[in-house]
C-alpha cells in the first residue's frame, strides 16, 4: 500500500517539474519579445511588463528547485517529509514579485522627472496580443494541472502569469494612448502593474504561509464523524490536521474498550 502510494507521488512530482519546466521556456519566451519590442519602443509599461515575466522564468526555476527538494522521501530527520519545500519555493515566487514591483515604481519615478516619449510602432502591437495569447493558454493549462496534481507550487504560478494576461491588455491601452499622443498613459499603466504584481505576491504568500504555519487542512467534525464509524470506538477528540492539498496528515485521540491492545487498536 505505501509502495502504491510513493510511485503515485513520485509521478505526480515528476508531473509538476515537467509542467514547470514547459512554462520556464514559455515565459523565457514571451519575457525576451517585451523587453526587446518595449525598449525599441520606449514604453516603460512594456519594459515592467516584460521584466514581470521575466522574473516569471525565475520563479519556475525556483518552484522546479523546490520541488526537487519537496520530493525527496521522509527520513529519520524529517518524518512528514519535505512536502513544505513547495510551499517555501512559492514564497520565494512572492519575493521576485516584491523585487520586479520595486524595481518598476524606481523607473516610473525616473521617467517622471526625466521627461518621457513612448513610440508604438505596428510589430510592438503585434508582440503584445501573442504574448497574452500565450500567457492565457499557459494559465490554463497551470490551472488544470495544478488542479489535477494538488500542486500548490503550480496553483500559485497560475495566478502569477494570469496576472500577466490582465498587465499586457493593459500596456496595450497605453500603447494605444500613446499614439494619441497621450504618453503620460505608459505611465499610468505601469503603476497599475505594480498593484497587480503586488497582490498576486500576497496572494501566492498567504497560500504558503497557511501551509508552513501548519493550518487545519481538516474540518475536526468531519474527521470524528469517520473515526466513530469504526468498531469499538466510542470517542474521539482533540484532532489536528497539518500539511498541503496533497499531502494531510492528521492526529487524533480515540477511545475504545479497556480490553483492547494497542496492535488491536492500530488495526
Amino acid at each position: 500500500m505505501s509502495s502504491g502510494h510513493d510511485k503515485a507521488r513520485e509521478e505526480r512530482d515528476s508531473e509538476v517539474i515537467r509542467v514547470l519546466s514547459h512554462v520556464f521556456f514559455l515565459n523565457l519566451f514571451v519575457a525576451i519579445l517585451k523587453l526587446v519590442f518595449g525598449f525599441f519602443a520606449g514604453a516603460v509599461s512594456m519594459l515592467a511588463d516584460g521584466l514581470h515575466s521575466l522574473l516569471d522564468s525565475a520563479s519556475n526555476v525556483v518552484g522546479y528547485v523546490g520541488m526537487s527538494v519537496a520530493r525527496q522521501k521522509p527520513d529519520d530527520d524529517h518524518p512528514y517529509g519535505h512536502r513544505k519545500f513547495e510551499a517555501l519555493a512559492s514564497v520565494g515566487i512572492s519575493m521576485f514579485l516584491f523585487f520586479t514591483a520595486w524595481e518598476v515604481l524606481r523607473e516610473v519615478i525616473s521617467r517622471v522627472r526625466e521627461g518621457h516619449e513612448v513610440d508604438p510602432r505596428p510589430e510592438t502591437y503585434a508582440v503584445m496580443v501573442i504574448t497574452v495569447i500565450i500567457n492565457i493558454l499557459v494559465t490554463r493549462y497551470e490551472k488544470r494541472k495544478g488542479t489535477e496534481l494538488r500542486s500548490s507550487i503550480l496553483q500559485a504560478d497560475a495566478k502569477h502569469t494570469q496576472s500577466d494576461v490582465f498587465v499586457s491588455l493593459s500596456v496595450i491601452a497605453s500603447l494605444i494612448a500613446a499614439s494619441f499622443q497621450q504618453p503620460l498613459f505608459d505611465l499610468i499603466v505601469a503603476l497599475l502593474i505594480v498593484g497587480f504584481i503586488i497582490y498576486s505576491g500576497y496572494e501566492i504568500v498567504s497560500g504558503a504561509f497557511s501551509i508552513l504555519a501548519d493550518t487545519q487542512m481538516v474540518d475536526p467534525s468531519e474527521v470524528i464523524a469517520i473515526a466513530l464509524q469504526a468498531d469499538q470506538v466510542s470517542h474521539a477528540h482533540r484532532v489536528r490536521s497539518r500539511g498541503g492539498p496533497d499531502d494531510i496528515h492528521v492526529d487524533l485521540h480515540i477511545h475504545v474498550p479497556p480490553s483492547m491492545t494497542t496492535l488491536e487498536a492500530h488495526d
